[in-house]
């Protein structure tokens, strides 16, 4: 039985840690240093529309906050052009409204994947199982690098195709398509969720990579030190 219910709970340990990872990337790419660097960065395409960089940067970070926090759309309704009229439409409120639930969601499972993990921590310590919970920890890192690495590879060969793909399973119909000359494409353009994609599969393959294969490294040279220093 003791058998049985370790095999599911390192199974699901390992589950838990693309989860984790992505998740924390996600949080990055959320965060205003990231919408900063964006914006400012050289390269980045002008609104030819007429945005500025520090407009930009004004509507982009009020936006970010409405979808991290608790935040009603009332306070992106209150977002208006000089001559007073709103910045966004309803659908595109609407549409913000969804990737708000998404970005929720994808919290919810990322809690439960830090409980799975901390109770596997929690019993591998208890009935000392740590070796066994390390390499699902470990079986978990490489994962997650696999799977990265696809993202990678379809941002750089097919990003349309990945981009499209994604608001398709997570959106209904076609409520993410706008005009270019609709305010959300013109302060998110496709440069911006290139960069997303890109940035996202560079900071989750590294966390995966150093938890698949670098910590494992340091691990086997730091005990094999040790055995040389034991026999010497």
């Amino acid at each position: 039985m003791k058998t049985n219910f370790k095999i599911v709970l390192n199974f699901l340990v390992t589950l838990s840690i693309p989860l984790i990872l992505s998740t924390l990337s996600i949080l990055v790419l959320l965060s205003p240093v990231f919408t900063t660097l964006e914006y400012r960065r050289p390269g980045f395409p002008e609104d030819s529309y007429g945005f500025s960089t520090e407009e930009r940067l004004d509507f982009g970070n009020k936006t970010r906050r409405y979808l991290i926090t608790n935040q009603s759309l009332d306070a992106l309704r209150q977002l208006e052009f000089e001559d007073g009229d709103p910045i966004y439409e309803e659908r595109e409120l609407t549409h913000l409204e969804d990737v708000k639930v998404v970005i929720q969601g994808f919290l919810r499972v990322f809690y439960a994947a830090v409980v799975v993990s901390f109770c596997g921590a929690y019993v591998a310590h208890r009935y000392q199982w740590q070796e066994e919970y390390n390499q699902a920890l470990f079986r978990g890192g490489r994962l997650t690098s696999i799977l990265l690495l696809t993202v990678l590879f379809f941002t750089l060969i097919s990003f349309r195709a990945l981009f499209t793909g994604f608001h398709r399973v997570f959106f209904e119909g076609e409520s993410w398509l706008f005009y270019y000359s609709d305010t959300l494409i013109r302060l998110f353009p496709i440069r911006f969720w290139q960069d997303v994609f890109l940035i996202f599969g560079l900071l989750t393959l590294a966390g995966g990579g150093t938890l698949g294969w670098g910590i494992p490294a340091l691990r086997k040279s730091t005990r094999a030190k040790a055995d040389n220093g034991s026999i010497e």
